[in-house]
């Protein structure tokens, strides 16, 4: 769907279908002193049943963290946090327990979020640097069919596109539960003003419900500014900061929990918790005229994290614990460069893609024992240093009305290099260096013509590979780990509209991984195992009921299992949500919506389960003039639930052996939060 802002004098129309700008005159009686928002619905070409774009407005209904709620526009994607709000979200999705990332590509305007050879995990993808006020839309790619994207783009990948500015300036105060604060202020002059800058601060705190309060303190700058503008061509500057500090209770082991030893809320080791900071920079140039566009981009940024953590308790040192302490600091840099034009083969029409992306990663990361924050000895000191590159491309024919054919490919080398620095426990050090060649395939079938009733119907037939490439450290470790384990995947999809009010989706898909990532509870990261297989069926549906009044489902449900027969620990499979919308004319908004997770296999062979859980959220808003007033109540049922569960081994003080049990994160009780804002026309 798109959206379509109209501002008077100025004019200023922004479509999210539309990529250029257009100028028109105000209609006669318009105030030009006011903002008019005016809805533009319509459907972006595809190129598979699964690929979507959702706009701020579909951002602006949800509950919780705007900057993890993005993430949930994906049908069939759901996150779970477990280290007191600071550390990157867990991600479930396609029947990947993809930790923080590992088997999803996360990008916001072009630049990567996914962390190569991290510290805590492979492909961990922090996204609490996003201010969700300053989305414009969000790009959702399910599966590893598209030729532009590389690494961790395996179950899928997601574009978070960022405004270039926003109808007014405005100023926002949230308090709520569990001494929740955030201010948000977002400045965006008015049209004409030179550099067009869009600037955006967060202050955010919140203790949790925790009897060892969070203590989580966040802040975030997000500024933009337009170089160049015109008809044709467009240069625009990215500048952000982030950073952020937090305590966390860690998660907690379900026999403690019952024999009362420990609170729902309380924790093993209250010393857990981190920091971290991010900068990124970037510059995007994009050109485009009737034939052909071209987009260049060049990135930078500078990240730090250190992170406490304590797994298994005492399970390998009954003295002082087996907490850890991760370490992470990098300098990445990249470019990306792709070309379009309108092509033809003799008499067919077409379109053909080129481009090409780098990445280089300058890291130092470290492993320590430790307890309560202090440092023990050293596990593991390294320098890292991983370079990406790739090249893709891809051909796209129309040889009938009804037939729309791509045929992409995309080629990616790695050159990883480890090398010891200082003294620890385990020496890892070497160079390697790997190739991966991927084929993307997209059909889409239109064999039916649009009718009174029925506006569009497709056939989508897909099939391509991808891969997420291990972490340096294993690579050059361990030489039976491949680098690159590649993932192949065929989807077939039915989408059609009906009245031009009720959209349906169907979709069925199967995959084949040649090496599953499997949880490692003593260093809290995921390390290679054996080859996997996936296969699922997802069902999506947007039913316009009234002008004002609209309702959404996504159902996904997916099979995980070894190619041995065993099933993929934590793999998802049941994922469900519908909401229902209101947007009336009289100012009133609100979203009152359902999720639900199903239980997960535990272990290997299936004798232990995941607790399901299903949550109640309501959010409501009333837009008068300048003012918009707004109530958020998540987990209306005050349902116990678990944001994150994980089955392994560890050990309580008290005890004389290992214990293979639930350790798990409580998810937050009956939250209420409650703000204004104030625009600025």
């Amino acid at each position: 769907m798109g959206q379509l802002w109209i501002r008077g004098p100025a004019c200023f129309i922004f479509a999210t279908m539309i990529p250029s700008l257009v100028t028109v005159s105000p209609a006669h009686g318009t105030d030009a002193s006011q903002p008019v928002e005016i809805y533009v619905w319509g459907e972006q070409p595809r190129q598979t049943a699964t690929e979507r774009i959702r706009t701020d407005k579909d951002l602006e209904l949800r509950p919780g963290s705007k900057s993890g709620e993005v993430m949930h526009l994906a049908p069939g994607l759901v996150t779970g946090q477990h280290h007191g709000g600071g550390k990157a979200d867990q991600i479930l999705f396609r029947g990947f327990d993809s930790d923080h990332g590992t088997d999803f590509a996360v990008f916001v305007d072009g630049i990567p979020v996914n962390m190569v050879s991290h510290g805590h995990g492979q492909g961990y993808a922090d996204l609490h640097w996003l201010i969700g006020e300053t989305v414009d839309r969000v790009e959702i790619y399910k599966g590893p069919y598209f030729p532009q994207f590389g690494d961790f783009a395996t179950s899928g990948a997601m574009n978070i596109v960022t405004k270039q500015r926003d109808k007014d300036s405005s100023f926002t105060m949230t308090g709520g539960s569990y001494n929740t604060q955030r201010y948000l202020a977002l400045f965006s002059p008015p049209e004409g003003t030179p550099l067009k800058p869009y600037i955006a601060l967060e202050s955010y705190y919140n203790d949790g419900p925790f009897k060892s309060p969070n203590d989580y303190n966040r802040y975030n700058v997000f500024s933009k500014f337009t170089l160049l503008s015109t008809a044709s061509s467009n240069l625009a500057f990215l500048g952000t900061f982030y950073k952020t500090y937090w305590d966390a209770s860690g998660q907690i082991p379900e026999r403690a929990v019952n024999a009362g030893a420990v609170g729902r809320f309380g924790s093993v080791d209250p010393s857990e918790g981190g920091n971290s900071s991010l900068e990124n920079l970037g510059l995007i140039y994009n050109y485009a005229d009737a034939s052909q566009s071209v987009t260049a981009q060049t990135w930078a940024a500078w990240y730090d994290l250190q992170l406490w953590s304590n797994f298994t308790f005492f399970l390998h040192d009954p003295e002082d614990g087996d907490g850890i302490e991760q370490t992470d600091r990098r300098f990445l840099a990249g470019n990306n460069i792709s070309y379009r034009r309108n092509s033809s083969f003799w008499t067919i029409p077409g379109e053909t893609l080129v481009g090409f992306s780098s990445r280089y990663d300058h890291i130092r990361v470290r492993l320590y024992h430790q307890k309560r924050r202090e440092r023990l000895s050293v596990t593991t000191n390294n320098l890292v240093r991983q370079t990406n590159l790739g090249w893709y491309a891809q051909q796209e024919l129309r040889p009938t009305s009804w037939l729309r054919s791509q045929i992409g490919v995309r080629m990616d080398n790695f050159f990883f290099d480890v090398d010891q620095v200082g003294s620890s426990t385990q020496i890892i050090s070497g160079r390697e260096a790997d190739s991966l060649v991927n084929p993307k395939l997209n059909f889409v079938f239109t064999p039916f013509r649009d009718t009174a009733w029925q506006r569009d119907t497709r056939l989508f037939l897909s099939f391509g590979g991808g891969y997420h490439s291990n972490d340096a450290r294993v690579v050059v470790s361990d030489k039976t780990k491949k680098p690159l384990p590649r993932y192949l995947a065929a989807e077939i999809g039915w989408h059609t509209n009906l009245w031009e009010r009720f959209d349906l989706t169907v979709a069925f898909w199967r995959s084949h991984l040649e090496s599953e990532l499997v949880f490692a509870g003593d260093e809290g990261t995921f390390e290679p195992s054996g080859r996997s297989k996936r296969q699922g069926i997802e069902t999506e549906i947007r039913y316009e009921i009234l002008p004002w009044l609209s309702y959404d489902v996504d159902l996904s449900y997916t099979w995980a299992k070894f190619a041995h027969g065993d099933a993929v620990p934590l793999a998802p499979r049941l994922l469900a949500q519908n909401g229902l919308t209101v947007r009336h004319s009289n100012g009133l908004r609100g979203r009152f919506q359902i999720r639900h997770v199903g239980s997960r296999y535990g272990l290997e062979d299936r004798s232990v389960k995941t607790q399901p859980y299903t949550l109640l959220d309501f959010v409501l808003k009333y837009v008068w003039g300048r003012y918009e007033l707004f109530l958020t109540l998540e987990n209306l049922a005050n349902t116990k639930w678990r944001s994150a569960e994980t089955i392994f081994e560890s050990r309580l003080r008290s005890e004389p052996k290992p214990v293979l049990d639930s350790h798990f994160t409580p998810g937050d009780p009956f939250t209420a939060k409650a703000g204004i804002t104030l625009h600025f026309w």
